[in-house]
């Protein structure tokens, strides 16, 4: 669980990452503009994945 939790959480800095690369950088937002869309999906994907195991294994959020 806490191999899946640090995967999970490098998987969520890239998206952000690539959220913020995406949108702020003027250079990059020309070239590819769909790099934000893809870090949020990336990031929403990551979140609703971790969500449907907890509740599939039935493993506490808090914990």
């Amino acid at each position: 669980m806490k191999k899946l939790n640090i995967i999970e959480s490098i998987l969520i800095v890239l998206g952000l990452v690539l959220f913020g690369v995406g949108s702020k950088i003027e250079s990059v937002h020309q070239a590819a503009p769909w790099l934000q869309y893809a870090g949020l999906i990336l990031v929403f994907i990551t979140g609703l994945s971790d969500a449907i195991y907890r509740i599939v294994a039935k493993k506490s959020f808090l914990k």
